[in-house]
């Protein structure tokens, strides 16, 4: 996936969006805004590694649109607000519906883990979550595991402890359904074993 190294900025991404929407086209100005919303969101976070979290957001995004070909505007749009409801306290699913409509709400809720103060450990919070990949739509596959794939691209920064955690909850809740849905499968578990190979 060249673009994970390359020099990938603001102008790069609409490039690709001018090729689905033209730029007064409302999908277009959807896309930006939500572009725009989730970049101002995480403005000052990191990642483990350092760099700007917005990065991740943006590499997942371009997973989908040059990797799996999704050119429905609103899937994009969940996807560039896959995190914000989960680590941005002044985003809710209610702010997400009023200005991006049902669809993206609905997809951004499955891409939502329950809030911490609800469940009184990790394992119990994580165990509800991944229970709902049951009744998930395909499109929220499309968006979770491109997530998915790019986290586990991008693990080298991450603890041994963490690493190990995120491999075997990726073979656990997320190989079957990447192979039920036929969205990365392989590609996965060649970043798996990948990984475990240089690390």
């Amino acid at each position: 996936m060249g673009f994970l190294s390359a020099a990938e900025n603001r102008g790069s991404f609409f490039k690709r969006i001018a090729l689905l929407f033209p730029p007064l086209d409302p999908r277009y100005k959807a896309i930006e805004r939500a572009y725009n919303c989730a970049k101002d969101a995480f403005r000052g976070v990191n990642r483990e590694g350092g760099e700007r979290y917005f990065e991740h957001i943006r590499a997942v995004v371009l997973i989908l649109i040059d990797y799996l070909r999704v050119n429905d505007y609103r899937i994009i749009i969940a996807a560039l607000l896959h995190d914000i409801v989960e680590d941005i306290p002044s985003w809710t699913i209610d702010r997400v519906r009023l200005e991006f409509g049902e669809f993206v709400a609905r997809l951004v809720e499955y891409l939502t883990k329950p809030s911490k103060e609800e469940y009184s450990s990790k394992e119990e919070r994580d165990l509800i979550y991944h229970s709902r990949f049951r009744f998930a739509p395909r499109n929220f596959f499309l968006i979770k595991l491109a997530d998915r794939l790019h986290n586990i691209l991008t693990l080298g920064v991450c603890t041994p402890e963490k690493q190990q955690r995120k491999i075997t909850e990726t073979r656990m809740h997320y190989l079957p359904f990447a192979e039920k849905h036929l969205i990365f499968y392989h590609e996965l578990i060649e970043a798996i074993e990948r990984f475990q190979t240089s690390a």
